[in-house]
């Protein structure tokens, strides 16, 4: 019987039995019992089909957004599989075997070749698929960066786009405004394009805290002081939603070395995060400093009341985004960015229908510091 083995990402290794009676097979994010589940953002929910015909198994692309690739070449209509080919899907690659054995001359090669290396970085959305040569890996890294590149301008553009036509209604509204002097519709299209512009204004700032590599200049802070000023930053927006913005400072804590600004932007990270996945009027967003005297690690929880996570393993992924083309998928990536320049972990907790609960944890006496 043939099946498909998942050879890159998280789910690596997986494979599914491909029953002539059971077909067609949907491969995407949509999760079936009878289809091929792949946790990939670069994948569609409905990505590809699979099915039998005249005794044999074929591939199409079902209008996906980044295309179904057979042996590296994307396709356009329904193309028949055979034994060891290779598809991919987004940043997945799954291989295609019919359970019958090989050809001599393709054995020899693989055995040759020493079959198929799997690179695997739990921290990216491709993994490398190399052949054993040096020159090999460093072409599929490469190839690698240029994907995540290509997604990444893909998701800012429809973003920015999107702002783009927000920005300019608003222009349109505040010209017709001028026109006819009604003072009372300017003050509303002023509001649509502060808002825009402070959206755009994140997009960038978000980028370029994403591609910083300073090291964090830490200083004695006061971060209970620090978290309340982020909360009163904040406090209007959950207002507006009718969001409860709790804090549950431990004045025990002292000075702790940070880089103020740089946690600041954890803080106001997580806690965005959580307001925005809160439901409405009877959301609920919790923020918790406390000193861990055993460890030696300060303690920040933010918790909210949200719909928990449905793929946590895809959190802290760059460009991962549940907001749509409104994301740029980057908050979480920086507030983990952040936490490890501070020589600390940041982790989630999540309970579908019960919320959520992110847990930073920071030395209080730092090690030489990493990277940032």
């Amino acid at each position: 019987m043939a099946k498909l083995t998942i050879l890159t990402g998280p789910l690596r290794r997986q494979a599914f039995e491909l029953d002539p009676k059971d077909q067609p097979k949907i491969i995407g994010r949509t999760r079936d019992k009878a289809g091929v589940f792949l946790s990939d953002p670069a994948v569609s929910r409905q990505h590809a089909e699979l099915f039998f015909r005249d005794g044999q198994w074929l591939i199409c692309d079902l209008n996906s957004s980044n295309g179904t690739f057979l042996n590296e070449q994307r396709i356009t209509r329904p193309v028949q599989l055979h034994n060891q080919d290779q598809i991919r899907c987004g940043g997945t690659v799954l291989l295609f075997e019919t359970g019958e054995p090989l050809p001599a001359a393709e054995a020899a090669r693989l055995a040759d070749d020493q079959r198929i290396e799997l690179v695997f970085d739990p921290g990216e959305t491709m993994v490398a698929v190399a052949f054993n040569s040096l020159q090999s890996k460093q072409a599929a890294a490469r190839r690698h960066r240029m994907l995540q590149a290509a997604q990444a301008a893909m998701n800012l553009s429809h973003g920015i786009k999107n702002i783009l036509q927000a920005l300019r209604t608003g222009i349109d509204v505040m010209d017709q405004s001028f026109r006819q002097d009604n003072l009372e519709q300017a003050r509303k299209s002023w509001a649509i394009l502060r808002r825009n512009l402070g959206t755009i204004e994140k997009f960038v700032l978000d980028m370029l805290k994403f591609t910083q590599d300073e090291k964090p200049h830490l200083q004695p802070c006061q971060i209970n002081r620090l978290a309340e000023t982020v909360i009163e930053l904040l406090r209007p927006q959950a207002q507006q939603r009718g969001v409860a913005l709790i804090a549950q400072l431990d004045e025990q804590i002292g000075l702790v070395p940070l880089d103020p600004d740089r946690m600041q932007d954890v803080l106001m990270n997580l806690l965005l995060n959580a307001l925005e996945a809160v439901p409405p009027q009877t959301g609920q967003v919790t923020l918790t400093t406390e000193l861990d005297t055993a460890a030696g690690h300060l303690l920040i929880r933010v918790q909210d009341n949200g719909p928990g996570i449905e793929n946590p393993e895809m959190l802290f992924r760059p460009f991962h985004s549940t907001k749509g083309h409104m994301g740029t998928g980057l908050g979480l990536a920086i507030a983990k960015k952040v936490v490890s320049a501070h020589n600390g972990t940041i982790e989630a907790q999540t309970l579908r229908g019960e919320g959520t609960v992110f847990t930073v944890r920071i030395p209080m006496n730092p090690a030489p510091q990493k990277d940032g």
